[in-house]
């Protein structure tokens, strides 16, 4: 996974004065992304795009020269690891939403309010952090709860086979892991731990039925280095150990629901 300092931000809306407003809530907000390049046309942003690196654009739908349309259009099919964001007024509703289907991972409505910016770009951190890892991770501490939540929930999937101490990755975001399990409870119905080995054991069913894997080996790849609290885990949960749901699956007493 590539270390990044920040997530690089294009702008591209003619009005210069929105351009620059929007860049000042971007920065206000502290949420990893960083302003590094505005345009006002869809052309003038394609040709940047050559020379630079970008993780997300913000365009506004209607533009001289190319739209934001045509913009994200060929974006996705040249550039397909960049998200595309697009701005539309009322009346542009329809087009944003058709925008969605061919490949725009969201759109906001103009004028753009901080609650709904803050939202996708929230968004946006959560499809990013599958490829890139900010080398200072920007504090959750403040944000909506949900949205902490959903970070977590896509670390844990992400995760699974590794290590994963709770404590430290609640102090990192800026709360307790009490607060994480408080708000785990709320929204999942479970504890984190509980959703982690939920996603381990549903992951090792998978292995056991489709691989010739021994037994300790599905365990270490489901982040259980220790087999025998592997098998004990898969036991608990499914009522069977390891060998005997590979011969059988149908012995299973209980039933893991996938993530």
């Amino acid at each position: 996974m590539k270390k990044i300092k920040h997530y690089n931000i294009m702008l591209v809306e003619d009005e210069i004065l929105l351009r620059q407003s929007l860049a000042r809530h971007i920065d206000a907000l502290e949420m990893g992304y960083k302003v590094v390049c505005q345009a006002p046309d869809g052309q003038t942003a394609l040709d940047a795009l050559a020379s630079s690196d970008i993780h997300l654009i913000i365009t506004d739908i209607r533009m001289p020269v190319m739209d934001g349309l045509a913009l994200a259009k060929k974006v996705h099919d040249r550039y397909p690891h960049i998200l595309t964001i697009v701005l539309s007024g009322y009346a542009d509703f329809e087009y944003a939403q058709e925008a969605l289907r061919q490949g725009v991972f969201d759109y906001l409505l103009k004028p753009v309010s901080r609650e709904d910016l803050e939202s996708a770009l929230g968004k946006a951190s959560l499809a990013l952090e599958k490829h890139f890892q900010l080398e200072e991770d920007t504090s959750l501490a403040g944000r909506d709860s949900r949205e902490i939540v959903d970070h977590v929930l896509l670390y844990l999937r992400n995760h699974y086979m590794d290590e994963v101490d709770f404590s430290e990755l609640s102090s990192r975001l800026g709360f307790s892991s009490a607060y994480l399990t408080k708000l785990f409870n709320k929204y999942v119905g479970s504890t984190p731990l509980k959703y982690l080995t939920d996603i381990r054991i549903h992951e090792a069913k998978h292995l056991l039925l489709n691989t010739a894997l021994p037994i300790r080996e599905v365990g270490e790849k489901v982040g259980y280095p220790d087999q025998f609290h592997f098998s004990k885990t898969f036991r608990k949960l499914t009522g069977v150990n390891p060998t005997a749901y590979r011969q059988n699956p149908q012995t299973e007493k209980g039933e893991v629901p996938p993530p």
